[in-house]
């Protein structure tokens, strides 16, 4: 009951971060998709798909395959809802709601196993209420890397726990889980936590090699976790990996984006005016706050002045380190101090802006923040300043979660097949094949599937996203084009009998004979997705089955 009424009391201190999503209408945001995605996923779902990699509507009507390149985890929520007969405005907020708010019940679920409940409280809330996780949300509209910050917690946890007798099992499974959905929530940010974690076990490992502090049963515990969270996840990683090069995501990582022009300057980290803009090179003309919070930074430093004190009983103190490491790191990272490391890290290009670290570095700072309390040795006047700090931290940031302008926007509106195929689509259309010619205007946009210079008469039998079906009529025979997006995975039959299609400027062409022909498309799984799927299966079984019945051949 107690914890009840903690928990509760979390969710009421959680409510100012929420706040705009119960406003009767929308507010736009730099990655204005999301409504198009909730919808898309949850047109697919309603018609088996899954895992869904390919959407029908965007990419200008031509389609192609978002959530195999895409982190999927939060529209997997968010079109669930809407499968199951919810509005899309309704599904997309709830789908931001659950992303907002989970960090902070999952931050002092586990925080109050190191630093204590008073600690903990104020380790959460300065977690949610970081400016930056307000830029995310209402600015940047960045579902993928608020959602992630659900797992971090979880995922430190599960390293501790992995490192302790008995309770290797625990922390294999819970961190295999962790990780695999960090993967699932952002692609990028995935992909640095994966980095991040291999650098733990390189970190373990060089200890283990000196004999200092971890047994050889540590060390295994912690690849455990990285094997798991990779093989759960390899249904999502491995495709886009391997696929990526059928897509135009090269082309993002540009003259205009390249990370060496988005460093943060130092004082940014201080002090900056807030904005509803974006990143510009220089100090001066960013239109976004890169702001860790004033407090924030104050707190961590008492915290840290604790530990150099020697204040710290042993049992923080592990937690603690990891916690100022993890800052040191995502502050770094963020500032042109790190510019070698970008330079040789691979693939880091693609995160094109440094300052996303700001999420790992507020990761780290919020556990340091809930250490400040540690400073009262009284059990009463910890609680008594924690909730000092709460109000503190709720009237100084809450102000910055709340959108730009909120404005009138219906369900049907947001969902329509034109909005998505043109407004939507232009947003984000790097997941089509460069080839394919992008639309200058919204009378461009594909109405019709199949097309011909000649002649033909066409009769729809199906057309769901992964599943087209047209009978042909000709009277002298005709070349056609199918104006869906070329991307491996598609089979294509005329009569019953597969062909292989010339692709033209990103679209499979074809010919059929005079008279009448059945054409068939199907989208199914190449040989490198479903040998990921697989992989995922069995190490979902395989990890079930280690925790419930073979917990000792790992302890």
């Amino acid at each position: 009951m107690k914890w009840l009424v903690v928990y509760i009391g979390l969710c009421v201190l959680a409510l100012g971060t929420v706040m705009p999503l119960f406003s009767v209408g929308y507010f736009p945001m730099h990655d204005d998709t999301q409504i198009a995605r909730v919808v898309e996923m949850g047109r697919a779902l309603q018609e088996g798909q899954f895992p869904v990699r390919w959407v029908e509507n965007l990419g200008y009507g031509y389609g192609y395959p978002i959530f195999n390149f895409y982190g999927p985890l939060p529209y997997y929520i968010g079109g669930s809802l809407y499968a199951l007969g919810m509005s899309s405005l309704t599904a997309t907020k709830m789908m931001f709601g659950i992303g907002i708010v989970l960090p902070v019940f999952l931050m002092f679920y586990v925080a109050k196993k190191y630093i204590g409940i008073a600690g903990a409280l104020v380790g959460a809330l300065l977690y949610i209420y970081a400016p930056y996780h307000a830029v995310a949300v209402y600015i940047r509209g960045a579902v993928g890397e608020y959602y992630i910050l659900i797992f971090w917690p979880l995922l430190l946890h599960s390293f501790f726990l992995a490192s302790q007798p008995g309770r290797r099992a625990s922390g294999i499974v819970l961190g295999s889980f962790s990780l695999a959905c960090s993967v699932l929530s952002h692609t990028l940010l995935g992909y640095v936590t994966v980095v991040g974690v291999i650098m733990w076990l390189a970190i373990a490992g060089i200890l283990r090699v000196r004999h200092i502090l971890l047994p050889a049963a540590v060390v295994r515990g912690y690849i455990g976790i990285i094997l798991g969270g990779l093989a759960l996840s390899a249904f999502f990683w491995l495709p886009a990996l391997t696929e990526m090069g059928y897509t135009n995501v090269s082309s993002q990582v540009s003259s205009t984006t390249h990370y060496a022009d988005h460093f943060v300057c130092p004082i940014q980290l201080w002090s900056m005016a807030w904005g509803f803009g974006g990143s510009s090179p220089g100090c001066l003309s960013d239109g976004i706050s890169f702001m860790l919070g004033k407090l924030h930074i104050l707190l961590a430093v008492i915290a840290v002045i604790i530990w150099k004190a020697g204040l710290l009983k042993v049992r923080y103190k592990s937690f603690f380190l990891t916690a100022m490491g993890i800052t040191i790191i995502g502050i770094g990272m963020t500032t042109e101090a790190s510019y070698a490391f970008w330079k040789v890290l691979p693939y880091f290009s693609y995160l094109q802006y440094p300052w996303r670290f700001l999420s790992v570095a507020g990761f780290g700072i919020a556990i340091l923040g809930g250490y400040s309390v540690l400073i009262c040795a009284s059990r009463w006047r910890r609680i008594i300043v924690s909730v000092v700090l709460c109000v503190g931290i709720i009237f100084l940031y809450g102000k910055r979660f709340v959108p730009q302008k909120t404005q009138v926007l219906h369900a049907h509106e947001a969902e329509s097949v034109q909005d998505i195929r043109w407004r939507a689509s232009r947003i984000s259309d790097e997941y089509l094949p460069f080839e394919i010619p992008r639309p200058s205007a919204d009378t461009d946009v594909r109405s019709d599937t199949i097309v011909s210079d000649d002649p033909i008469a066409v009769t729809t039998i199906v057309e769901k996203a992964i599943y087209r079906q047209y009978v042909i009529e000709s009277t002298t025979g005709a070349n056609l084009q199918a104006q869906i997006a070329f991307f491996p995975g598609w089979i294509y039959r005329i009569d019953g009998k597969e062909i292989a299609p010339d692709v033209k400027n990103g679209f499979p062409s074809f010919t059929v004979s005079s008279g009448q022909s059945v054409i068939t498309m199907v989208f199914q799984d190449t040989p490198i997705r479903t040998a990921a799927n697989l992989l995922s299966i069995v190490s979902c079984v395989g990890i079930i089955y280690i925790y419930a019945f073979r917990k000792k051949i790992i302890s």
